[in-house]
C-alpha cells in the first residue's frame, strides 16, 4: 500500500497482477518463464499476482513469487461429466491458493478462488437451475479449504452482461469478482454496478477498455478510475485490487508490457492506491 493522501486514512487494500497482462493463458510454452514473471511484477511494485494457468506459477517457490491474489478457474457448469473433471481441479488449485495464503488472519487478503464460466451462451431456465445447484458445489469445495470463492463474469460466456450479474447474485449468495473492463466492454457502467452490488463485491478486477472493447493501460479508456475508487473506498472495500490488461497470446512486446505495468501502478499509486 502506497502512502494515503492527505487527510484519508489508509485504505485496506492491496495491488496484484496477473499472467494474462503477458498474455500468458497456458502453461505450455509460455512467452516468458514464471520466474521472470514473478521477479518483473515485484520490480513493478505489485504485492501479489493472480496465480494464472494451472502448472505456472506452482513452479516458482513461495518466497519468490508475489503473495497469490487468488487463482481464476472455468467450471464447464452446463456438462455433468465436464464439470466433475472441473471440479477435481478445483480441488488442486484450492489446496494450492491455501497453502500459499500469506494471510491466514486477514480474510480479506486470501487468496480468492475465482470462478467462471468457459467460452458458452446465454442459459434457459433450465441453464441457469443447473448453474445454481453446480455453483454452490464449487463454493463448497472451496470452503473446504478454508477459502471463500468469489464469481467473475465474463465476455463470451453465459454470466456476461450487467442482467447476467443481477440474475446470478439474485438467485444465490456468492460473493462477486467485478472486473471493470469486462463490464465496460459487455455494455455495463462499473460505477452502477457497484452501487447495485458493492455488498457483494469481495474481490476486484480493474481493467480498462476501448469503445470497441479493447482493454487498454489505464486512463486511455473509458473507465472513470479516480470516481470508481472514491466509490470503492467509500464502500469500506478491503482486499486485493488485481490490475489486468490482458493481451493476446501471440506477439507481445515484453517492453511495452513492462512499460504499461508500471504506468498502470503508478496511476493508482496517484490515486492513493
Amino acid at each position: 500500500m502506497t502512502d494515503p493522501p492527505a487527510g484519508k486514512p489508509a485504505w485496506p487494500v492491496k495491488v496484484a497482477t496477473a499472467p494474462v497482462n503477458f498474455g500468458i493463458y497456458s502453461a505450455r510454452e509460455p512467452f516468458i518463464s514464471a520466474a521472470e514473471y514473478a521477479r518483473i511484477a515485484v520490480d513493478c511494485g505489485y504485492a501479489g499476482t493472480d496465480l494464472g494457468p494451472r502448472g505456472y506459477l506452482e513452479e516458482v517457490s513461495a518466497d519468490s513469487c508475489p503473495a497469490l491474489a487468488g487463482g481464476w478457474h472455468d467450471l464447464r457448469f452446463g456438462q455433468q461429466e465436464g464439470f466433475a473433471e472441473d471440479l477435481s481441479a478445483l480441488e488442486d488449485t484450492a489446496w494450492l491458493l491455501h497453502s500459499r495464503n500469506r494471510y491466514p488472519d486477514m480474510s480479506s487478503f486470501a487468496p480468492k478462488p475465482t470462478l467462471a464460466c468457459p467460452p458458452s451462451g446465454p442459459l434457459d431456465a433450465a441453464g441457469w437451475g443447473l448453474l445454481v445447484r453446480q455453483a454452490y458445489r464449487a463454493a463448497s469445495r472451496c470452503r473446504d479449504h478454508g477459502l471463500e470463492p468469489v464469481f467473475h463474469h465474463h465476455l463470451d460466456t453465459s454470466i456476461e452482461t450487467p442482467d447476467d450479474i443481477d440474475r446470478l447474485l439474485e438467485l444465490t449468495e456468492l460473493e462477486l469478482c467485478l472486473d471493470t473492463g469486462h463490464l465496460l466492454a459487455a455494455g455495463g457502467d462499473p460505477l452502477a454496478t457497484l452501487a447495485r452490488w458493492g455488498h457483494r463485491v469481495r474481490h476486484m478486477h480493474v481493467k480498462d477498455a476501448l469503445a470497441d472493447g479493447t482493454f487498454c493501460r489505464l486512463g486511455a479508456g473509458r473507465l472513470d478510475l479516480a470516481a470508481f475508487l472514491d466509490a470503492l473506498r467509500a464502500l469500506a472495500y478491503e482486499g486485493w485490487i488485481v490490475v489486468e490488461q490482458d493481451v493476446p497470446d501471440g506477439g507481445q512486446d515484453l517492453g511495452r508490457i513492462i512499460g504499461d505495468m508500471r504506468h498502470n501502478r503508478a496511476v493508482l499509486a496517484g490515486l492513493g492506491v
